[in-house]
């Protein structure tokens, strides 16, 4: 048994769709009590006016269930099947009450059919027209008072109205699927670099951001930047196509070393980020070098290395994080490129305005 809904936007769907339920359950109750108030000597009329009450008093109340956690839930929908099977039943009863299946009350379950089609999956669509053709065929057996021919011309209306309704579920079904996944797709490219795959700088940014809020001490957040060093002399001396070809061997190795939860990212041009939450500065530093060493390795064709620079941070502050990443990316590059420098380690040629950043970023 699927649930009924797997995003935000189908359970918002049923949400208005248990309103529609709610006002049906007050607007059809109220119609047949001022159909038996006017009509002159309605059958069972006080018995009627009651029922009516008794379904359309409490029937707001049905607003208060909550829908978010029933669509959700792999059984959830049998609250919503309980609830049609009971509409209908409703409606049978009503047209007992007035006589039969003469009663104009039959109407009411061609509504039931629309409203189903407009939320139910196929199968359920039929069930419930099932539900319907068996129970019209019930009271009409029971009650009597309608020739053979015409009981049968409303059972196979009935009938072809399901078949109508269950195709327009599918149709409904099979349409919603195919815009979801394209709003999957479009919110996917959305957030990613077009040349590399990787997170593009706003989405790496607001996960970094994410995550940083996170950190502990025992759940610290490492930050690797990583720099590919000389690029200008990759493209000048073999073309910009190469340039690129390196750009996307990089995302290929930062994603390759991605972990479930890690996001490797584009920061723009040819810098790049690695996002490790619950990761210490020395199990950065461990993926940092395996990380310069592959690309160093896969590479060697256009002599193209990297300068990666690793911070640490315990305290939900990604501003720093970031600072004292880049920071030792800098003196990585300032040092010799093709290296790993950590924000925490000193240097004795450190440039004064980036020796603050380490100092605050170690005392986190």
């Amino acid at each position: 048994m699927r649930a009924l809904a797997q995003d935000e936007e189908r359970v918002a769907f049923w949400r208005r769709h248990t309103v529609s339920g709610v006002v049906l359950c007050v607007v059809l109750p109220a119609i047949v009590a001022l159909r038996t108030w006017v009509a002159p000597a309605p059958p069972n009329g006080t018995v009627v006016l009651l029922l009516c009450a008794a379904i359309a008093v409490p029937a707001p109340l049905l607003l208060l269930a909550p829908v978010e956690r029933l669509v959700r839930h792999p059984r959830g929908r049998l609250f919503f099947d309980a609830w049609e099977a009971v509409g209908i039943a409703l409606v049978l009863l009503f047209c007992l009450l007035d006589g039969g299946v003469r009663s104009p009350y039959t109407l009411f379950l061609f509504v039931l059919l629309a409203h189903a089609a407009l939320a139910y999956p196929p199968v359920g669509v039929a069930l419930a027209g099932s539900f319907v053709v068996t129970g019209y065929l019930a009271v009409g057996l029971v009650a009597g008072g309608i020739p053979a021919h015409d009981l049968t011309l409303v059972t196979l209306a009935l009938m072809v109205t399901t078949a109508v309704c269950a195709f327009a579920s599918a149709n409904h079904v099979r349409v919603y699927e195919r815009t979801a996944a394209y709003a999957r797709e479009i919110a996917a490219l959305a957030e990613r670099d077009g040349l590399t795959g990787t997170l593009n700088h706003r989405a790496f940014h607001e996960r970094m951001q994410l995550e940083a809020r996170r950190a502990t001490s025992d759940h610290p957040v490492s930050l690797l930047i990583v720099d590919v060093d000389e690029f200008k002399t990759v493209n000048d001396t073999y073309g910009h196509p190469a340039g690129d070809g390196v750009l996307v061997l990089v995302g290929g190795v930062l994603t390759g070393l991605t972990r479930p939860g890690d996001s490797a990212g584009r920061l723009g041009g040819d810098e790049f980020a690695l996002l490790l939450p619950g990761t210490g500065s020395q199990q950065a530093a461990a993926v940092a070098e395996r990380l310069r060493e592959q690309v160093r390795t896969a590479a060697s064709a256009y002599g193209a290395t990297v300068s990666v620079g690793l911070a640490a941070v315990t305290s939900p502050d990604a501003t720093a994080l970031h600072a004292a990443a880049d920071a030792a990316t800098y003196r990585a590059k300032r040092s010799g490129r093709n290296r790993v420098v950590s924000a925490t380690e000193p240097t004795v040629d450190e440039p004064a305005d980036l020796a603050p950043v380490r100092t605050a970023l170690s005392g986190s």
